[in-house]
């Protein structure tokens, strides 16, 4: 009896090999191809933006510059690092602004593109409110939001109101709430600088700050002082109105060197006069 013929199995395996291989092989060519095609698509791209960040067109020709009073046009490009070479495509418009911002003059700005050869710069300044005259002899600039935006000496302050008696203590910081006395200093420079009477802003000279007994405001040509202690700001301030109207229709009264609003139940006034006597004090 013949006996069966076996089948080759190295055979089959030989034909599923070759398979095996031939597909691999494609799949690394389409794997080489991808890569080759990135690397020429990355190249395409670096050599676009080599041309387009160098090319004449994209140079900056025409700055505009907005919202710099105190700061000259020349010294806010300076501070931005922004030339007349400036290539508008290569400047990185997020490190200009934030250049910007670390000026402590400038409390906000933007930097955009005009395409094919602007830039506009557009910046909003800090507006100075008062200067602190701090204990050690420091002294800071504050804006209308009570923050200290800079560190400023004494000179080139004049016309805004100096406040004397507050230390590195006093100055807010973040998450906290501000001492009495920087509030109370703070509340009667808000109610000054929305004001035109006879503590605005423009005709405040000093506020002297006594953690014990509050606030005093000198004010006007004279130099007067006005004692308003902590707290009822709104209401001292129309009441020294009031007596202030009075004052000026009786002779007697249109001079003075103290209006005490301490106590609004016992306002005292003290006269000017060479000689200080027991009568210079009149209750209103």
């Amino acid at each position: 009896m013949a006996k069966p013929k076996r089948k080759n199995r190295f055979k089959k395996n030989r034909s599923v090999n070759r398979g095996l291989l031939r597909r691999r092989i494609a799949s690394g060519l389409r794997v080489l191809g991808g890569l080759l095609f990135l690397a020429a698509t990355s190249a395409a791209f670096i050599l676009a933006h080599d041309y387009f960040t160098q090319a004449d067109q994209f140079t900056a020709r025409q700055i505009e510059v907005t919202g710099n009073r105190r700061l000259s046009r020349e010294q806010v490009l300076d501070i931005a690092e922004i030339g007349e070479d400036t290539n508008i495509l290569s400047l990185n418009l997020t490190t200009a602004r934030k250049r910007l911002l670390a000026e402590p003059w400038i409390a906000e700005a933007t930097v955009s593109r005009d395409i094919p050869s602007g830039l506009t710069l557009r910046i909003t300044e800090e507006q100075s409110l008062a200067f602190l005259e701090m204990e050690n002899g420091e002294g800071f600039l504050i804006n209308a939001e009570g923050r200290a935006f800079k560190r400023q000496g004494a000179e080139g302050v004049d016309g805004l109101p100096r406040v004397l008696g507050l230390s590195h203590a006093d100055l807010p910081v973040a998450g906290q709430p501000a001492t009495e006395a920087f509030e109370a200093v703070m509340c009667l420079l808000t109610l000054a600088k929305d004001s035109d009477g006879p503590l605005s802003l423009s005709s405040i000279h000093r506020i002297q700050v006594d953690r014990e007994i509050g606030i005093t405001a000198v004010a006007g040509e004279a130099n007067r002082a006005v004692k308003l202690g902590f707290g009822q700001y709104r209401q001292k301030y129309d009441i020294l109105k009031k007596i202030l109207a009075k004052m000026e229709k009786d002779s007697r009264l249109n001079t003075f060197r103290i209006i005490d609003l301490f106590d609004l139940d016992r306002i005292v006034v003290t006269l000017a006069s060479a000689v200080v006597s027991d009568g210079d004090d009149k209750e209103v």
